[in-house]
């Protein structure tokens, strides 16, 4: 069965439909460390770079027993705060052949345990803009995110940004409201309220991907979710 690290907040939103998936949620606390409306963001309080996890302090203790059974080494990571960029450390968008990273804000022995080909991007909100494909195709609403990433030779489909909910924001990003776990990219819910719903669905198809929707509610981001 297929696992993910995901936000405990949501565990009422999506337990069932994960459930249903054959996904097992490990929900994950709110980390006290960031601002409330972020703190259950799985990509705000943890990077995966292969088999190390990289985590803040607040979370380590939850999580560490659990992914050590399942054989990662578990890092802690101290010194995230509430305010923009001390949260942003850990957002990191690593696809496999690619690195994509703030280098001004990234917490950089993460970036190095990533590999890949870096790609320095100004949006420090890195993993949480980006919807990855595959190793080398991403979906992105941040125009800064698509240059660098095409300049990079990635192929990238730039979206209209906004459309996707976030509590106590004007709007979240394309990136934190879907994750993937093999062929299949999960979005959070339905994209028929965004404008690029078509262009985005017809780009993952064409890479060999298939959508599921895990809820009928309009998209919202909950910082994504980290397959284990």
């Amino acid at each position: 069965m297929s696992a993910v690290l995901i936000g405990e907040r949501y565990r009422s939103a999506l337990a069932q439909s994960l459930a249903a998936q054959e996904i097992e949620a490990f929900w994950v606390p709110d980390n006290a460390a960031l601002d409330p409306r972020l703190a259950g963001h799985a990509d705000l309080g943890m990077f995966r770079a292969g088999r190390r996890i990289f985590a803040a302090e607040e979370i380590y203790d939850h999580i560490v027993s659990y992914l050590t059974n399942r054989g990662y080494v578990v890092e802690p990571v101290k010194g995230l705060g509430k305010i923009y960029p001390a949260d942003v450390p850990l957002c990191i968008c690593a696809t496999g052949k690619y690195t994509l990273f703030n280098q001004a804000t990234a917490y950089a022995p993460a970036v190095a345990a990533a590999g890949g080909i870096p790609v320095h991007v100004n949006q420090g909100y890195t993993r949480c803009a980006v919807l990855v494909v595959d190793d080398a195709s991403i979906v992105t609403g941040d125009a800064g995110v698509c240059r660098a990433a095409k300049s990079a030779g990635m192929d990238t489909l730039y979206i209209e940004p906004g459309y996707v909910t976030l509590d106590g924001y004007d709007t979240g990003f394309i990136g934190g409201a879907s994750f993937i776990i093999g062929d299949t990219v999960y979005f959070t819910g339905a994209l028929d309220s965004h404008p690029g719903r078509e262009r985005i669905l017809r780009f993952i198809t064409e890479h060999g991907k298939r959508p599921v929707f895990l809820t009928d509610r309009p998209i919202f981001d909950i910082g994504g979710a980290i397959p284990v």
